[in-house]
């Protein structure tokens, strides 16, 4: 059993590292580098690999399989309504073909939610992306026109991924992890820290002006959940000063906007993206309640978004909510929002007043990181994606709370009503020398 449990979280560790939107799979199909496609032959190949392999996970674990689609219905509605809208997307040939990749990275991250305890979880996704994080040095070093950037931003490291703002949502994944490990003793400090010091260095040289203030956002957002944790004296003081910090943040960004934004990197287009979205938003406008189908808007020479592709090389929105409103429309979007704020207000609830705050105060710190980064990244139903990996991880993880909570709230009712009947039935006692 212990060389079958290995062999799952090895695997396990294998498709995480799949799904962290390197040029691994192009690299190791023989493809070029420089024009690194996920859809090239070598590529979907890779990728069909991975989906036995997680095919094979579940089949290790059979009851999971009757879980999955239970695990959280607004993620299993995205999952059908990503499919259904072949019906009306502008290539149904392609949105097939994506919802099938979209399936098996969701299916991955339920799996992973409900197969390993959360602790396991955090050690999985730290395996899998120190792993990367390491890929992404030796490649600086050794291979400099695969870990160097020398298109956009010249000189600054992207390591093993596409491109360097991947580069920064996925140690800022990794520096969660490593702070939940840290704060709750699940690992060695000097391996946490040392770790953790190798990521922010990996974010700051690849000048990821997102990746640095997400990072700050969730130890934040961390840290603020274990202030919040106590009774009113100590609560109420701190939310005080929280939302006084928050004020004087919105305050400062909004006299100081343009500075702060030629500090992250960025100029007040946000590098083009505000004429991108300008655009977008006016097809939105034409198709607005179901969209143009699941990953639909960006394929094709003569498409919607064609102009961008063939003169910027740009096939995202750049916006999480905006990318979302072509995938799926206005159905797909409040699903969306609702997962959101379940990550969110019941993460931050349940860490204020659950019995146990750990695994509520992560998700409550992923979905802070989400609506931060989803500003300026389409980070939202991604197909091959981390970043919906962890999503997904969160939301399941807080349904199954949920689930927990309410099963042990009726079993102690049920005790307390079985007990209450042991009393009202058991015979008085009616004294020395007395009969019943």
């Amino acid at each position: 059993m212990k060389i079958l449990e290995f062999l799952e979280k090895f695997i396990a560790v294998v498709c995480i590292m799949a799904f962290g939107g390197t040029v691994l799979p192009v690299l190791l199909t023989g493809g070029s580098v420089v024009a690194a496609d996920q859809e090239s032959s070598g590529a979907m190949m890779f990728f069909a690999g991975i989906y036995v392999l997680i095919l094979a996970l579940i089949a290790m674990r059979p009851s999971l399989a009757f879980r999955i689609p239970l695990a959280s219905p607004a993620v299993t509605f995205l999952l059908v309504f990503a499919f259904v809208s072949s019906l009306w997307s502008l290539f149904p040939d392609v949105t097939l073909r994506r919802s099938l990749a979209f399936l098996f990275t969701t299916v991955f991250g339920i799996y992973l939610a409900l197969r390993f305890t959360f602790p396991e979880i955090m050690r999985l996704l730290v395996t899998g992306l120190s792993a990367l994080m390491f890929l992404s040095f030796a490649s600086v070093v050794a291979m400099p026109a695969v870990g160097l950037d020398s298109a956009q931003h010249v000189g600054a490291w992207k390591g093993i991924f596409f491109q360097k703002n991947v580069t920064g949502r996925m140690m800022v994944w990794l520096v969660l992890c490593l702070l939940w490990l840290d704060w709750q003793r699940e690992a060695k400090r000097w391996v946490t820290r040392s770790l953790l010091a190798l990521a922010l260095l990996l974010i700051v040289m690849s000048r990821s002006g997102t990746g640095l203030v997400t990072s700050v956002l969730v130890a934040a957002a961390l840290l603020a959940t274990g202030l919040v944790r106590g009774n009113i004296r100590s609560f109420a003081p701190t939310m005080a000063i929280m939302l006084v910090v928050l004020i004087l943040a919105g305050t400062a960004i909004a006299s100081f906007w343009y500075d702060a934004l030629y500090a992250l990197g960025r100029d007040p287009t946000l590098t083009g993206r505000t004429v991108l979205w300008d655009h977008i938003l006016g097809s939105i406008s034409e198709r607005s309640l179901l969209g143009y189908g699941y990953a639909a808007y960006w394929y094709g020479a003569y498409g919607p978004g064609s102009a961008f592709i063939e003169s910027w090389g740009i096939n995202s929105a750049h916006n999480g909510w905006l990318e979302a409103t072509l995938d799926l429309g206005i159905p797909g979007v409040l699903v969306l929002l609702g997962i959101l704020g379940r990550l969110i207000f019941q993460g931050f609830f349940a860490s204020r007043y659950g019995a146990s705050r750990a695994e509520p105060a992560w998700a409550f710190a992923v979905g802070c990181a989400l609506v931060a980064i989803s500003i300026s990244e389409s980070v939202f139903l991604e197909r091959h994606s981390m970043n919906w990996i962890v999503l997904v991880i969160g939301v399941v993880r807080l349904m199954e709370l949920g689930r927990r909570s309410r099963y042990q709230q009726a079993l102690a009712q049920s005790n307390a009503r079985h007990q209450q009947q042991a009393y009202a039935n058991a015979p008085a006692y009616a004294g020395p020398g007395r009969q019943f």
